[in-house]
């Protein structure tokens, strides 16, 4: 399997972003990242995607969209379209029709950052997703890289520590949102988790203070998405994009904080002597199934069995426990890093029914 980095969620000077497509693919390039969704608010950008080259390397961008419906107040149930070709925000105030619509073009739904509260000190209100009534979508925005600003301040003086130290973030997954996840797998769907950036690079001043909040390299060395494909990507943009989305539409990928040790490596199966089930995949039970996990660098590792804690280990490299029975299994990885425990990977489950 070959191992990719994509980064989800990034807005350009086309809505609420401060940057063009090619100045931030040239940022990701630097950074090592294979892959970038561009989801601008309500408009899909045609003539732009595909492979963006410079003597550093190349980045494939992926062009999508986050459409919600503007008429709202407040605009809440904001949604991913990934790998669409063109615009569906005319269906924003019909989720589910805009979830059919996304489907039968191929694209991927993602609910964007679920868990969104307000943040009453810049005076932004709470844009959490609110229509559970809707089905079928892919799945959710497990870790949101600008909404946990939201999660994390209560002052205005917690915003600006952040703004100026940002390794200090991020930290996790909100608590909310994870067991929003679990409780949605334990109803019987599958629910891809992805991790996305929400880059805006915003221009931020207050008085003589200058700053832009979370610029686009920020992100890229944060949280990413690696994801396993069959072959190495080929150079071909139709090809690849093709490849990258059945990819993430099974869930053959994982989440993780770049940031705080590369996870390039990690590695989450269930297996017997034929066979291996990787991430996002499902299989019947069986006797001698073993669950295997291998980390680039130890951590404090836990694997949760139907969303409650099945396993913990702490300072090792590989794991490898007997499957006692059919549920949903995931893992979730933490190290210490700027002298707190925090977020480091989170893959997506394995099914065994």
């Amino acid at each position: 399997m070959n191992e990719i980095i994509a980064n989800i969620h990034i807005h350009t000077t086309y809505s609420d972003g401060s940057r063009l497509h090619t100045e931030i693919a040239e940022d990701a390039i630097k950074s090592g990242v294979d892959v970038l969704f561009f989801t601008d608010h309500n408009i899909y950008i045609k003539g732009i995607g595909g492979y963006f080259s410079n003597s550093d390397g190349r980045v494939l961008m992926i062009m999508s969209e986050e459409i919600h419906d503007q008429n709202a107040s407040p605009q809440k149930n904001h949604l991913l379209a990934l790998g669409v070709g063109e615009s569906f925000s005319r269906f924003a105030d019909n989720r589910q029709a805009l979830i059919d619509k996304i489907h039968s073009v191929g694209g991927l739904s993602f609910i964007a950052h679920p868990y969104d509260p307000a943040l009453l000190a810049f005076n932004e209100a709470d844009i959490s997703w609110e229509d559970w009534s809707v089905k079928g979508f892919t799945g959710i925005e497990l870790w949101n890289g600008f909404s946990e600003l939201k999660v994390r301040v209560k002052k205005k003086s917690s915003a600006y520590f952040y703004a100026f130290f940002p390794n200090f973030l991020p930290l996790s997954p909100p608590k909310r949102t994870l067991k929003m996840w679990d409780d949605l797998l334990k109803k019987g769907s599958k629910i891809v988790a992805i991790g996305g950036s929400d880059a805006h690079a915003i221009h931020f001043s207050a008085g003589p203070l200058k700053r832009v909040v979370f610029p686009y390299h920020y992100h890229f060395k944060t949280i990413n998405n690696h994801i396993f494909l069959k072959d190495q990507l080929s150079g071909d943009d139709l090809l690849d994009r093709k490849s990258i989305l059945c990819a993430l539409r099974k869930g053959n990928s994982f989440i993780a904080n770049d940031l705080i040790k590369p996870s390039k490596g990690f590695r989450f199966y269930i297996s017997n002597k034929n066979y291996q089930i990787p991430m996002g995949e499902s299989h019947c039970f069986e006797k001698k199934l073993m669950l295997k996990v291998i980390l680039p660098h130890t951590a404090d590792c836990i694997i949760f069995k139907n969303g409650s804690q099945y396993h913990h280990s702490s300072g090792k490299n590989d794991i490898e426990i007997e499957v006692s029975a059919a549920g949903i299994y995931r893992v979730e990885c933490y190290k210490k890093f700027l002298g707190r425990k925090r977020g480091w990977i989170f893959s997506n489950p394995i099914y065994i029914e």
